[in-house]
């Protein structure tokens, strides 16, 4: 990990200490999952690694169970594999439960002993338990939290992740254990995922996407958001790769090589004067309220507030259908025909998938 090829969380962890919630993103290959592992085994913290499904705990455990000697499997999917390549250390993953697991040291014969070195989870798994303890974990690995374009996911997954986040942090800061932290790791797909819609980060995320910014530090809600680059060395060893030559200019291959969400379309999202533009309606989501201006060539959704405008309040279920059957429809065909723009990705996503977001 002293390469500068790859990245070391322990950097950004150490120089911005007061942050709570650490969110990296991109950087293919760079070292991110193994870096935040790294960084609590040397300090000797455990920490709790979390995956999307139970089966994801499945294929990292790779049929371990504790009694039995984990050197009678061959396969190792765990991501503590590297680590015991480079540090010459013996942890494996041990299935507990369905969903459940943890990293133990292990004997010569392959045998777990002594107390985890971290936990394993799916969030599957930890929303069905209720009062369980594990509040000497110092952090959350959230890892992959952006799902792929083909997996199926819980639109509360967001939930999901907070709700864990609260039962394991406690009373942490009262026992002066330090506040828990929540690391979130993933390549750059999708900008609109559950994590970033609950943190109400994808705006500042899609806007450091399109001006190349890699840092955002947010103190006042203590979040940090790192869109971590490709060092130079690592591209130009990328650059002499088959796959690289042939996929480059393709939309996985912006994805996968460029850290650009090339799954999203940002083609109509920019700021726009509002002279020759009238107030038309508006709606509320969350706590946020959204005002949409029309002139002769078409609408414009902004957060610049307009007076007397009718509001349809999206937190209800009434709200919900009454906009979607007076004005998506309409938004969507006329967005299909350039003729919208939206201030922020959050304003067209919401209009463009609005089925996904709500049940009409």
């Amino acid at each position: 990990m002293k390469n500068k090829a790859y990245y070391d969380i322990r950097d950004d962890l150490e120089r911005y200490p007061e942050m709570w919630c650490y969110i990296i993103i991109g950087g293919r290959n760079t070292g991110k999952t193994y870096g935040a592992l790294k960084y609590y085994l040397d300090e000797n913290l455990p920490n709790i690694f979390v995956k999307r499904t139970n089966e994801d705990v499945d294929t990292i455990c790779a049929g371990n169970q504790i009694g039995k000697k984990g050197a009678e499997y061959e396969a190792d999917f765990s991501p503590y594999k590297a680590l015991n390549r480079d540090l010459h250390t013996s942890i494996k993953a041990f299935k507990i439960k369905n969903g459940i697991g943890g990293f133990y040291k292990t004997n010569d014969e392959g045998g777990a002993y002594g107390a985890p070195i971290a936990y394993l989870c799916s969030l599957f798994a930890v929303s069905k338990i209720k009062g369980f303890d594990l509040s000497e974990a110092a952090a959350i690995i959230d890892d992959e939290f952006i799902p792929q374009p083909w997996e199926r996911i819980n639109r509360k997954e967001g939930e999901q992740l907070m709700d864990l986040y609260k039962t394991v942090s406690r009373d942490r800061t009262l026992r002066g254990r330090g506040e828990l932290k929540l690391i979130c790791l993933a390549n750059a797909v999708n900008v609109y995922n559950p994590t970033c819609e609950i943190l109400e980060v994808t705006d500042v995320i899609s806007q450091m996407a399109a001006t190349g910014r890699e840092i955002h530090v947010d103190y006042e809600r203590g979040i940090f958001i790192r869109m971590l680059k490709t060092s130079e060395e690592m591209m130009k060893a990328e650059e002499q790769t088959g796959i690289y030559k042939a996929m480059k200019n393709t939309s996985w291959g912006r994805m996968a090589f460029g850290n650009e969400f090339g799954y999203n379309d940002f083609s109509r999202i920019k700021k726009v004067a509002l002279k020759g533009y009238r107030p038309m309606y508006s709606y509320t989501h969350k706590e946020r309220t959204v005002y949409i201006y029309m002139n002769d060539e078409g609408f414009y959704l902004t957060s610049s507030a307009a007076q007397n405008v009718q509001n349809y309040d999206l937190n209800t279920e009434t709200g919900q259908k009454a906009f979607y059957y007076d004005h998506v429809i309409d938004l969507q065909n006329s967005a299909i025909d350039g003729n919208v723009w939206f201030e922020k990705y959050t304003f067209y996503d919401l209009i463009m998938n609005y089925k996904k977001r709500f049940i009409i």
